[in-house]
């Protein structure tokens, strides 16, 4: 039995065929259809209304202007929103140090995710009881399941092997230029723990069985079903259609209970409101690494404990290049990220991670009041501006800190509470390394979002090579348990500042492939 649709819970499910599975699952669908079809720029100049579709009636695309909490900019259009749908009715969560948002829906947050898809290395898992090696088979295996594209570069030493590898996306002129300058001062920015090149990203740049290649159509911000670019449901649907598992929706997964040979677990039915249980030989808790923390806590009836949590701080920096401002915009681009970028010095705890994104996907809206001037100046300055900036997203690692918890409060409600830690010297230093290629920054622009909106959580439940109470052994099992397993990012047992789906999918097809031969 597996609990969840997401990353973890669908390869969970792929390892396990053969076995009798059923999948649990609340399993929000997307919406049935949508007008968003061939490239949203040319769409927009022959289509006379897009407002249901890119806006919403209920003003959904423009709710960050106007809600007092901020979210992802890909979770809030017409055909994304239901990605997080009544998440907070579903599991209530309370912090003030905290923004989070959990996903219910067929694929979990993955519906929703920047595709980009790296190998942990031995350095990233130092602490972890397990090593590269023991992901390798799931990695290549993963490469060539859902499609992976980049190149070799100056980046495959954090990256890992190329094996398997498509050809890269096409870059924007802005990205092409900016890798071609760095790359004629490419020994000047090693020297300082820079490296830049392409990303490794799970988007086809050759048809791959049903799905085509990327068109380059800009609906990343817009729709949650891009063929080109994986989606965990597309795995799911294929394994309910050959009759792998029994996926059953529409139910809210509460706790578990074992006894001496199976695992109970019980939930609620949201169309009746009914407790339900179902009963197998072992339990995978692959719910999203809040979620299946949550049913831990319950199902111990424990209300003290704090557990540790992980979450990689980020910022954000505009880059604009002087001499493309008023350039025409490149319709034909990418929303996806276009380049990555390694910090490895001493002015950061550990590897920092960044990637390049253009400003054809986003709306106007989404970036004008960053700007320090009116909004009728900042808005004719969007339209000059936009072919000259670029965003570096950076990531950090997560450090674990005994002020940082979550815990199970006596109303069943999750309560975390996270120190946000400063964040300023690095981005000051990478202004100053891109003005010398002719991009320009200022760090009064750069932006600092709160705690918890890098969506990447992880280590409440971590493996280790001798666990203790709400700790899982190296193959994912829980500490003093007989049959219930982790596998989602609750038993990371530290968070490198590398997107970690990847290593999620892999990992829990490790566990899943284990779990299968003990059966």
């Amino acid at each position: 039995m597996i609990v969840g649709s997401g990353p973890a819970g669908t390869f969970a499910a792929q390892a396990l065929q053969g076995k009798k599975i059923l999948m649990l699952d609340v399993g929000k669908k997307p919406p049935a259809s949508s007008q968003l079809q061939g490239n949203l720029y040319e769409q927009r100049l022959r289509t006379p209304d897009l407002f249901e579709s890119l806006i919403g009636q209920e003003f959904q695309t423009l709710r960050n202007l106007h809600a007092p909490k901020k979210i992802s900019l890909k979770l809030k259009s017409p055909d994304t929103s239901y990605i997080i749908e009544n998440w907070e009715t579903l599991s209530p969560l309370k912090s003030e140090t905290f923004d989070t948002a959990m996903s219910f829906a067929e694929g979990g947050l993955a519906n929703a995710w920047g595709a980009g898809v790296y190998r942990f290395t031995d350095r990233d898992l130092q602490g972890f009881p397990i090593s590269s090696t023991d992901l390798t088979p799931y990695y290549d295996f993963l490469t060539e399941h859902i499609g992976v594209s980049g190149t070799s570069d100056s980046l495959d030493s954090y990256f890992g092997t190329t094996k398997g590898l498509q050809r890269p996306l096409r870059m924007s002129a802005y990205a092409q230029e900016l890798l071609n300058k760095f790359d004629q001062r490419q020994s000047e920015f090693n020297q300082s723990g820079l490296y830049l090149g392409h990303p490794r990203l799970a988007v086809l740049t050759e048809k791959k069985g049903n799905r085509d290649e990327y068109r380059y159509e800009n609906y990343e911000f817009f729709k949650s079903h891009i063929p080109a670019v994986y989606n965990p449901a597309y795995t799911l649907r294929d394994l309910v259609a050959q009759n792998a598992l029994t996926y059953r929706t529409g139910v809210l997964v509460l706790d578990y209970s074992e006894t001496q040979d199976q695992v109970e677990v019980h939930a609620r039915n949201l169309d009746t409101g009914a407790i339900e249980t179902f009963s197998a030989r072992k339990l995978i808790l692959a719910a999203g690494a809040l979620n299946s923390t949550k049913i831990v806590l319950r199902s111990h009836r424990d209300h003290t404990t704090k557990l540790p949590i992980l979450d990689n701080p980020m910022s954000c920096i505009p880059l604009i290049q002087l001499s493309r401002i008023g350039a025409k915009l490149d319709a034909q681009d990418s929303s996806l990220a276009q380049l990555n970028l390694i910090y490895d010095g001493p002015q950061a705890k550990g590897v920092v991670q960044a990637s390049f994104y253009g400003t054809t996907g986003p709306l106007r809206s989404d970036i004008i009041f960053d700007f320090p001037l009116s909004i009728k100046s900042n808005l004719t300055w969007s339209r000059y501006l936009a072919p000259a900036m670029g965003l570096l997203m950076v990531f950090y690692p997560g450090e674990e800190n005994p002020q940082n918890w979550i815990k199970l409060g006596a109303d069943d409600q999750l309560e975390i509470h996270y120190e946000s830690e400063k964040l300023g010297s690095l981005e000051s230093t990478l202004i100053r390394k891109f003005r010398k290629l002719g991009y320009y920054g200022a760090a009064a622009l750069c932006q600092y979002p709160k705690i918890g909106n890098s969506l990447h959580y992880a280590g409440m439940l971590p493996m280790m090579s001798q666990p203790k109470r709400y700790q899982t052994d190296p193959q994912g099992k829980l500490f003093e348990h007989r049959h219930t397993f982790v596998a989602d990012g609750a038993c990371f047992t530290r968070l490198p500042s590398k997107n970690l789906t990847f290593t999620i999918m892999a990992n829990s097809m490790r566990i899943a492939s284990k779990i299968r031969a003990d059966l």
